[in-house]
């Protein structure tokens, strides 16, 4: 391939990145139905048309704006470690992890949270992070209870409780130096095998 042509099309990819990080970013300020094309060149530094050049319509945009950031693989690593590892350690690794996973993502995370109720795709992804985030780390926490370290309990409402703690003290700016480690040793305490 010429060199030219390889230049045009990496240039092409890296405006068409640009605009979309641009979107997101517009998208977690107004809300996707406010934020209008005129809003989002403006912010991008472009001219309205050339936003059309490479999306059709702003649900366009959106669709490549959660898939460019959409953070499932990132989360299935971070709930799904060593199942030799103790729940002790794993489970604030895990809290810590995901709720610096959320604060990275945040922009995303305010669009998905606001276009959920009425947009089915981007509810769908929701659902889906949500469902194989909490059996990832249920099937850890099942493992834990095999090896006799746990004691048996409903490990996806346990996996629930963690994830969805990570998430509202994201949600609600809570500093997580000393909250998660709380909800660690809370979760711990009510799961944790005893001596008869």
């Amino acid at each position: 391939m010429p060199e030219g042509i390889t230049a045009r099309r990496q240039q092409a990819e890296q405006r068409r990145a640009q605009l979309i990080d641009t979107a997101l970013a517009v998208f977690a300020e107004k809300g996707v139905e406010a934020a209008t094309v005129k809003d989002l060149s403006e912010t991008a530094g472009v001219a309205q048309g050339l936003l059309y050049h490479y999306f059709r319509s702003k649900e366009d945009l959106l669709q490549a704006a959660l898939e460019r950031h959409y953070f499932l693989p990132e989360l299935r690593r971070i709930v799904s470690p060593n199942r030799d590892r103790p729940a002790g350690e794993v489970l604030l690794e895990v809290a810590q992890s995901f709720a610096a996973l959320l604060h990275e993502h945040r922009p995303l995370l305010q669009v998905m949270i606001r276009e959920a109720p009425s947009n089915p795709a981007v509810a769908d992804r929701v659902e889906r992070a949500r469902r194989e985030g909490v059996r990832l780390l249920a099937e850890y926490l099942d493992s834990r209870v095999a090896a006799g370290e746990l004691r048996p309990h409903d490990t996806e409402a346990a996996a629930r409780l963690l994830l969805y703690a990570a998430f509202m003290a994201n949600l609600t700016d809570t500093p997580t130096d000393r909250f998660l480690p709380a909800v660690v040793d809370s979760i711990l305490w009510g799961i944790h095998a005893r001596p008869s």
